[in-house]
């Protein structure tokens, strides 16, 4: 079905043509954007998809991580969250959004997650038992399987494992979607074995099999609306003197660019003032470890085990990706002598992270020009959650025979000991972290009330009868966990009910 998907694909800047119709249009091919185009495409509805990046096939894809960079993230992956410290967040750009660039977790969210959001939003059939079809549903199409670990492969991953149970933390095995996974650690630039199910092997080649047309390079600019009505999206191709138009008429809007894009969107289009105006997010704090003998962790895929002991804390924790690269920029606050003694040690070397779930709340800004520009003010109790976190990781660590810590703060000695780690830590200040984030959700919320949401349970835009919204944005709130397998079991939800209520 690849061979469909590349013959949908559709660049208006190489064309002349300025306008399309269509019944359905899905702004954005990620998670959220290519089930609801799928579903819709294979109910028998005209779809197109409008994404904003270009399209690039497995076959295109190489090992150079700069290179890879720049093609598949927005900005060539730098994008500010302005504040104290300055969080450094990453944002796909490409066919298949974040599912090309993800490790490919695909968590059921937590029972306790969607008992409060039927609590305090009202969101009455999301439960772990209503949701369970849909879960099953993504995790079949995704070819969601449990990593095991391997004697050659993943020792990082093993390591802490080990560690955690040795201190009784629980620690599980990650359902991933994976199919015939070599190790290749490319995860964050793109699976050259074409190992990962992104939407680019999944979803979007069932739509585009069923007549779905995806029209790349064109950014969405604005929506066209009157009387709670969108009549179409006015988008542009080309950059410079080359810039133009294009307009596509449709019937239904779907937006699905993501938690920034999305909102970002709405209010440069002045149909939702209150998009964007609290976007959740994960802090990433990234630990690189030495151990006592060589580990080569480079050999191995991202996350293959997660420590879950504080997970109700809002806390997990994992072994990262390693590679020369990843490592240089974890280290980037470092001397340059220390990163080049780190890398001449690199086959003991290992990378970490704790995922924490900030209280910090970011704004979305749509008053310069085409980028959105995002701010937030860190949250009492963050920063001592953040020491908290690195705490507990370079505790874990050393437990698993790491012998020297570099943390993630600026101007930070490597230590070699728990009385070092809790030393500096204690004297570390919140300006002085190097923070980053790739999650980020719930920036236009999901729930039964008006006044305190802006999307309904039926996905449906309240300020508009025919937008609807299938991306992390809707989340109701942060869920402690990566959101892609969330996105995909309400998108599913949302398209059963929006197709049973509104049959062709």
């Amino acid at each position: 079905m690849t061979s469909a998907l590349a013959a949908a694909v559709e660049r208006p800047a190489d064309r002349e043509r300025v306008r399309y119709d269509c019944e359905y249009l899905v702004v954005g091919t990620g998670a959220g954007g290519s089930v609801a185009g799928a579903r819709l495409a294979e109910a028998g509805r005209d779809v197109i998809f409008l994404e904003e990046g270009a399209y690039h096939p497995t076959g295109s894809f190489v090992p150079e991580v700069g290179t890879m960079t720049a093609r598949l993230y927005r900005n060539r992956g730098v994008i500010p969250i302005l504040g104290r410290p300055t969080l450094a967040f990453g944002e796909a750009c490409c066919v298949g959004g974040g599912t090309v660039i993800n490790g490919g977790l695909i968590w059921r969210t937590p029972p306790w997650v969607l008992e409060q959001w039927r609590a305090q939003a009202g969101l009455v059939g999301y439960g772990p038992e209503q949701l369970a079809r849909q879960f099953e549903t993504v995790e079949r199409d995704l070819h969601v399987v449990t990593t095991q670990l391997e004697a050659d492969a993943n020792r990082d991953s093993a390591r802490l494992h080990a560690a955690a149970g040795e201190l009784g933390w629980k620690s599980v095995l990650v359902p991933r979607a994976v199919k015939g996974c070599i190790n290749e650690n490319c995860c964050p630039t793109g699976c050259i074995a074409g190992a990962k199910q992104s939407s680019v092997q999944t979803y979007l080649p069932r739509a585009a099999a069923r007549g779905a047309r995806i029209l790349t390079g064109c950014r969405a600019v604005r929506i066209v609306h009157s009387g709670g009505v969108a009549s179409r999206v006015v988008a542009e191709v080309g950059d410079g003197p080359t810039r133009r138009r294009v307009e596509i008429r449709c019937e239904r809007l779907v937006l699905a660019a993501g938690a920034v894009q999305t909102p970002h969107l709405l209010r440069r289009s002045r149909l939702s003032k209150r998009a964007g105006r609290s976007l959740q997010f994960h802090m990433n704090l990234k630990i690189v470890a030495l151990f006592d003998e060589p580990l080569d962790a480079a050999r191995g895929t991202i996350f293959t085990t997660q420590v879950q002991e504080f997970e109700r804390e809002g806390l997990v924790m994992a072994a990262s990706n390693l590679r020369p690269h990843y490592l240089a920029l974890t280290l980037a606050h470092q001397p340059n002598a220390t990163i080049d003694r780190v890398l001449g040690d690199f086959r003991r070397a290992g990378g970490f992270v704790a995922l924490l779930q900030a209280a910090s709340r970011a704004r979305i800004e749509s008053r310069l020009g085409d980028q959105p520009l995002l701010h937030y003010r860190l949250a009492r109790g963050d920063a001592a959650a953040i020491v908290r976190a690195l705490e507990r990781l370079g505790r874990l660590l050393f437990r698993a025979g790491a012998v020297e810590l570099y943390l993630p703060v600026a101007g930070s000695p490597a230590v070699r000991s728990q009385p070092e780690l809790d030393g500096l830590l204690a004297a570390a200040r919140p300006g002085r972290f190097e923070i980053q984030t790739v999650h980020v959700m719930a920036s236009c919320p999901m729930g039964s009330d008006p006044a305190r949401s802006l999307v309904s349970p039926a996905g449906r835009l309240w300020e508009a009868r025919n937008v609807f919204v299938s991306d992390a944005s809707m989340l109701p709130s942060n869920i402690g966990e990566s959101p892609q397998g969330t996105i995909m079991a309400f998108a599913h939800e949302i398209w059963d009910r929006h197709l049973a209520e509104a049959p062709q």
